[in-house]
Parts: C-alpha cells; sequence; structure tokens
C-alpha cells in the first residue's frame, strides 16, 4: 500500500467504513468509494469499466 491509498484507507475507516469481502479477498474502503465515485460521474457505462478493475485488482494482489 502507498502512503496516499494507506492514509485515505485509515481515514474512511476511523469514520466508519468497513472492509467488504470479495470471494477470499477484502476491498478496501477506499477501493469501495472510488468505486461509487467511478459509478456516479461515468453512469451506467462505467460498470464493465469497474468490473475489469476488479479483477486487475484481484490478480495484482496475488
Amino acid at each position: 500500500m502507498g502512503t496516499l491509498f494507506g492514509s485515505l484507507n485509515k481515514c474512511l475507516r476511523g469514520m466508519g467504513f468497513s472492509q467488504m469481502y470479495f470471494g477470499d479477498k477484502i476491498v478496501e474502503p477506499v477501493v469501495i468509494v472510488f468505486f461509487w465515485l467511478l459509478l456516479w460521474f461515468l453512469g451506467i457505462q462505467a460498470l464493465g469499466l469497474v468490473g475489469t478493475l476488479c479483477i486487475i485488482i484481484i490478480y495484482i494482489q496475488k
């Protein structure tokens, strides 16, 4: 985790956001907020992009 990612994640967890479990992987709150903002700005067309980013993140963490 980079320092910006870690500090944002720590701040979000302090505000009450929790981790989500995606299969056997843990999704951090900063990633969840990023995906919601992406969907809000880009709309339904972003669903494919969000799915692709989820797959990429899962394979990067391995």
